[in-house]
């Protein structure tokens, strides 16, 4: 029998045997070594790779941040589509109509012929996988650290029967103390009614802006609600009556505003073509008896903007918000005859699905600071997202921003900032549209009370049962002026949007258009203030 040399037994083995042994062991060791590092490399290589290919659109999302099946069924498929190369017979064209398919290809969003090889390919491919979690587990015990709501009384806005439950616009308007609510039927609301008839006007597609500019009414409509290349959106001016379009053939617009941007005496309209694979920032300047189209930001997903001089120069810019790609948010630096440079500030990567944000002065150092939704889940990875939420991005008094906080809420949606509670600081009011992870829905608003300021502590309200659907629109205003800040939130049910899972359902036995939050600050002071009188 022969025997197996070890540990005990090597000093019984003759030194011929003992020397082959050892060589033969050290060989073994070499090619581990080399095999590891071969390994090692290979994955370096992979990585290196899918930085190099991914990143030249967006910041490259981590693997480990979605699921393996939602890879290999929704994300890498179209990945490899804008490579020019076909993975699991994936088409971007299939079912598409002819005047969809022909702009899809003018975008040249997928290339004709592969930009990469399949070695490379199945290279980023298998490093993708290797990483990528089976589940992502949700977090049921969000849920628990919510109070019931207290600051706001809730009360459901009755529209008539016109109106379908999808609110697309909702702006407060604060000349006429009156939210303007717009529908994807193109009925046009406000609220509360001039009269005891309920005011209303009827347009043709989904309407997603509305201002008054002293006499002067400006609708934006969206064109086509969903997902396209065509540029069917237009903006109409209604003047004493008569409607002027001023533009048309925008991709799928969803913000506008009106302002003298330079201070010329002369008013420019910003709009955001949220567009899809294509889009822009632009900006209409009037010349003549029309206006003049430019784009500030050749680039899709513009979907909010605010104005403020960030560099001090006397001068106003734009500070926008877009989520599509290569999401985050843009200083558009206004230099002379309406001119921009830009500074990208904030990048984040695409499955993070930036929706809005506001700019606020939370430190109050003078400069401002940013905060950001981020819950937008429609598009290649519809799961409940852990890193979804609102995130405070501080100003270092140099218009560099880093988080200095984050919140988690699934489809965090819209954020709006104010001191709702009258106590000096700034307090946060969320709505979130991909709220239901299955199991709870009351994430669909949450209030967070600013506890202290500087520590960054927030005290967290709901009311259970009543924000059971999905709420995509949300804007604050004193309607009652009675001193406080008031919140109005517009429901979003619509079958195809929120029925890609069955994770993501509405309640359709209560589909519910808009709620009114009326802020009971004033009043609990009143009553405070009486019963002390009373008392004393």
């Amino acid at each position: 029998m022969i025997r197996k040399p070890n540990a005990n037994n090597m000093n019984s083995v003759p030194l011929k045997r003992k020397l082959n042994i050892l060589v033969f062991l050290s060989i073994g060791v070499v090619l581990l070594f080399f095999s590891c590092q071969n390994q090692n490399a290979n994955t370096l290589y992979d990585v290196a790779q899918y930085n190099n290919y991914c990143g030249r659109c967006h910041l490259p999302p981590n693997p480990i941040c979605i699921p393996k099946d939602i890879w290999k069924n929704s994300v890498l498929p179209e990945m490899a589509a804008r490579m020019g190369y076909i993975y699991d017979g994936y088409d971007p064209y299939k079912n598409k109509s002819p005047e969809e398919q022909f702009l899809i290809k003018l975008s040249e969003k997928y290339p004709k012929a592969p930009v990469i090889d399949s070695i490379t390919w199945c290279g980023i491919h298998d490093y993708i996988i290797s990483m990528a979690p089976n589940t992502i587990s949700i977090d049921n015990d969000r849920n628990n650290k919510n109070e019931d709501l207290k600051q706001f009384s809730i009360r459901t806005i009755d529209l008539p029967k016109t109106a379908v439950p999808i609110i697309t616009g909702l702006q407060f308007d604060t000349n006429m103390n009156l939210f303007n609510i717009g529908d994807a039927k193109g009925n046009l609301y406000q609220w509360p009614p001039k009269n005891t008839k309920s005011t209303s006007e009827k347009f043709s597609s989904a309407i997603t802006s509305v201002h008054q500019k002293q006499n002067d009414i400006y609708i934006t409509e969206i064109g086509i609600l969903n997902p396209s290349e065509i540029p069917k959106g237009f903006i109409t001016k209604i003047s004493s009556g008569v409607i002027d379009t001023i533009a048309k053939e925008l991709h799928r617009p969803v913000f506008t505003e009106i302002l003298d941007l330079n201070n010329d005496g002369v008013d420019e309209l910003l709009i955001c073509e949220f567009g899809n694979l294509t889009g822009q920032l632009t900006i209409l300047v009037e010349k003549g008896s029309g206006f003049v189209k430019r784009p500030i930001h050749n680039q899709p997903g513009a979907i909010k903007f605010e104005i403020a001089d960030m560099n001090q120069d006397g001068k106003k810019d734009v500070v926008a918000l877009f989520s599509q790609g290569n999401e985050g948010v843009f200083i558009f630096y206004q230099k002379n005859d309406l001119q921009f440079s830009s500074e990208h500030i904030i990048v984040l990567p695409p499955e993070y699905g930036s929706s809005w944000f506001e700019l606020i002065d939370y430190d109050i150092d003078g400069h401002l600071d940013i905060i950001l939704a981020n819950g937008d889940n429609a598009d290649y990875s519809l799961f409940p997202k852990p890193y979804h939420g609102i995130r405070l991005f501080l100003n270092n008094k140099s218009n560099i921003f880093e988080q200095k906080w984050f919140y988690p809420i699934y489809g965090a949606t819209r954020v709006l900032a104010d001191d709702y509670d009258l106590d000096g600081d700034i307090d946060f009011a969320v709505s979130a549209l991909f709220n239901d992870t299955g199991s709870s829905s009351d994430q669909g608003f949450i209030y967070l009370e600013n506890q202290n300021s500087k520590r960054l502590e927030f005290k967290s309200y709901t009311s259970k049962g009543d924000f059971n659907n999905g709420w995509l629109t949300m804007a604050k205003g004193d309607y009652d002026v009675d001193g406080d800040i008031d919140i109005m939130i517009g429901g979003f049910n619509v079958n195809g949007l929120r029925k890609t899972s069955s994770i993501f359902k509405s309640n359709e036995d209560n589909l519910i258009k808009l709620i009114l939050l009326e802020n009971k600050e004033n009043t609990i002071k009143i009553v405070n203030t009486v019963t002390n009188s009373t008392t004393d």
